[in-house]
């Protein structure tokens, strides 16, 4: 019998100012670990989103930038980031035909908040700034990290009987932190299932049998921890369909 493998499209970041796309090795490494094929989807304004579900079996939302804050009803506070409104686009487009036809969805950082914003969610735009007595949340700066990428830097809390709880079946995790902006409000039909010590939401899931999670970390990073745990539960929901 043949072996098939998976196919898993990622989602690559996009720079207008020097026309290029890009997608950190640590995507392509985690998923082929997990044992799948690695596809990287350019955001485009004319390709066929149907078409390439229609040729992959799983998708992971990469991270990236802010989300313009227009997408979800605010305007821009002083503290907002660098937005890019062709990946916005085209990334919100696939969040939810992937949703509706109940392809395996993995959001990961500027990921899960592209999901709850595709689902009439909203988000803290800076969480120093929103949210009193906030943790550090943000390792990086204009010029780089400031701990290797692959570094736990705060504990999250996962809910019992949650499908994240059931992927790493304990509590507690530690994980890497590169964000500034955090899920406000979750989208209706999802609920939140992490949360990090200053209760800043750190993951939420679809309610219901289809494997859609978001995480605010980035797993990806830590590939050889106990976090290749969540892309091998990405392929073996795919192998299910």
């Amino acid at each position: 019998m043949v072996n098939v493998r998976i196919i898993v499209g990622v989602s690559a970041a996009y720079d207008w100012t020097r026309n290029t796309y890009s997608i950190s090795e640590a995507y392509i490494k985690s998923i082929e670990i997990a044992g799948g094929t690695p596809i990287i989807i350019p955001p485009t304004y004319n390709m066929s989103i149907e078409e390439i579900l229609d040729r992959i079996d799983a998708v992971i939302l990469s991270g990236g930038p802010d989300i313009d804050p227009y997408l979800y009803g605010e305007i821009p506070i002083p503290k907002m980031g660098q937005i890019n409104p062709l990946r916005d686009k085209f990334e919100i487009e696939l969040a939810r035909k992937t949703v509706e036809k109940g392809k395996p969805l993995l959001a990961i950082c500027r990921g899960i908040q592209v999901l709850n914003v595709a689902f009439n969610g909203t988000l803290y735009q800076d969480i120093n700034t929103q949210i009193p007595n906030s943790i550090r949340h943000a390792w990086h700066t204009t010029t780089g990290t400031e701990v290797p990428p692959n570094y736990p830097t705060h504990t999250v809390k996962l809910k019992r009987d949650s499908k994240i709880y059931r992927i790493f079946n304990k509590e507690v995790l530690r994980v890497n932190s590169f964000h500034h902006q955090a899920v406000k409000d979750v989208a209706k039909g999802f609920e939140a299932t992490a949360w990090a010590d200053d209760g800043v939401i750190e993951a939420i899931e679809y309610i219901g049998d289809k494997f859609v999670i978001g995480v605010q970390w980035h797993p990806e990073w830590m590939w050889d921890s106990e976090m290749i745990k969540i892309f091998k539960a990405l392929i073996e929901a795919a192998k299910t369909k």
